[in-house]
């Protein structure tokens, strides 16, 4: 993806900072220092101004030590100042007495590193799951079979949570298996507590990926009503924090770390909330997400992609990321080479290149125009007849709606153009 090439920050780290010890027969002697985290040295426990040398600086949520001497060090003349890792705590707004005693301190970055992990944030409704009210199924859904007395079918990961009907995701279980091995995960959701935790142990029944239902943040735990933050999260540091979650707004301090997902709405109750008119959930349709393509597996083929990006040729290789930079960097490979011309989609009286649509394009990669020029690859247009639409039919160009662009910033991949036909009526 040209990670190398696209972030702006990189930082060289003696090689030895993230083995477990630096001595030949593996002993817990010190020095030298593996590394710092909280002024403490990650093996010995010594305090970091006692055996620091030199000055420091930080990029993020790490923080550089300069000074350290590693004569002979890969790209280093001998006895030349080589950087170690520490992690610094960012300054972290008092949270409720509940939050406190009840979701455990995010493992340090040093240990996690060591771990070849990240720290991951899930949603739960509409990412995970979704669950309507025992009585709230509309008549196609109460047609199809859902009624107030509706058992559990473990086959198709429907079961019942205290009032409520839960669908599980098709392959939320093999996701969270696979994730939990590149990621220490978390749960953070605006429902209630009871409701959170029952959920959870639908997807994690034997509370291995969750530390047993200690990592779920819920309404009792967010410091905010309607919002999430990383300070429900002591310890949680953003430049290795990835956010999975259906909705951005619920994150204004944290968009940059996060992956958006494609909302799951299995029941007609989240159409309505939604006001998604005209649309039928997928129990009204008699059907579900694929397990092998569905938006979970293309989350996880994400993840995978981030993570490597992060870890290959960074931290064992002598390098730090900055996991938001990871992020843009693999979104912007989604539609490069493409350039697109917008027709009726951006309001006259609007700045264009203020307007969603535009700057989501750009974010994946594309680049806009305000006019239609030979440069143009795509037009994106709601009618057929405007005057680009019919210019892209006589140039050979590619004619798509608005859908084209949205399905890329979730299927993080270039939609088949032929699937987004231009109809009168959009």
């Amino acid at each position: 993806m040209g990670r190398r090439r696209s972030c702006r920050h990189r930082f060289r780290l003696r090689k030895s900072s993230i083995k477990q010890g630096g001595n030949d027969d593996g002993d817990t002697r010190c020095p030298p220092h593996p590394g710092f985290v909280r002024g403490l040295c990650l093996r010995c426990g010594a305090k970091e101004e006692d055996a620091a040398e030199g000055g420091a600086h930080r990029v993020g949520g790490v923080f550089f030590l300069d000074g350290v001497k590693d004569e002979g060090a890969e790209g280093a003349a001998p006895g030349g100042g080589v950087g170690t890792i520490q992690v610094i705590p960012a300054a972290i707004p008092a949270s409720p007495a509940a939050a406190a005693a009840s979701i455990p301190r995010a493992s340090d970055m040093g240990s996690l590193l060591r771990a070849r992990k990240l720290t991951l944030i899930l949603d739960l409704d509409h990412t995970l799951l979704n669950s309507t009210g025992l009585d709230d199924f509309s008549p196609m859904e109460t047609c199809n079979g859902f009624t107030p007395s509706t058992r559990d079918d473990p086959r198709m990961g429907l079961f019942r949570l205290e009032h409520y009907a839960t669908k599980l995701r098709p392959f939320a279980r093999g996701f969270l298996e696979q994730a939990s091995a590149m990621f220490e995960m978390y749960v953070y959701t605006l429902g209630g507590q009871d409701y959170a935790r029952g959920a959870v142990k639908l997807l994690d029944p034997d509370g291995f990926y969750f530390g047993g239902g200690a990592r779920v943040v819920s309404s009792e735990e967010s410091t905010r009503p309607d919002r999430k933050s990383l300070d429900v999260i002591p310890g949680a540091e953003a430049a290795a924090v990835v956010i999975l979650d259906d909705s951005d707004y619920v994150w204004p301090e944290h968009r940059e770390n996060l992956i958006r997902v494609d909302r799951y709405i299995y029941f007609a109750s989240s159409c309505r909330q939604f006001d998604y008119y005209g649309v039928r959930s997928l129990a009204e349709l008699g059907r579900d997400e694929r397990e092998h393509d569905g938006a979970l597996a293309v989350m996880l083929g994400v993840l995978k992609r981030v993570h490597q990006g992060f870890f290959d040729d960074s931290v064992l290789g002598g390098h730090c990321s900055d996991v938001r930079e990871v992020i843009a960097a693999a979104r912007r490979e989604v539609l490069r080479g493409c350039t697109v011309a917008f027709s009726r989609v951006i309001p006259l009286e609007g700045v264009a290149g203020e307007h969603p649509m535009w700057k989501l394009a750009e974010q994946l990669g594309a680049v806009c125009v305000a006019n239609a020029d030979d440069t143009v690859t795509h037009v994106v247009a709601l009618d057929p007849g405007t005057e680009k639409a019919r210019w892209a039919r006589e140039n050979n160009k590619f004619l798509v709606n608005p859908k084209w662009i949205r399905t890329a910033s979730f299927r993080w991949c270039r939609p088949n153009e032929q699937d987004f036909p231009v109809t009168r009526g959009r």
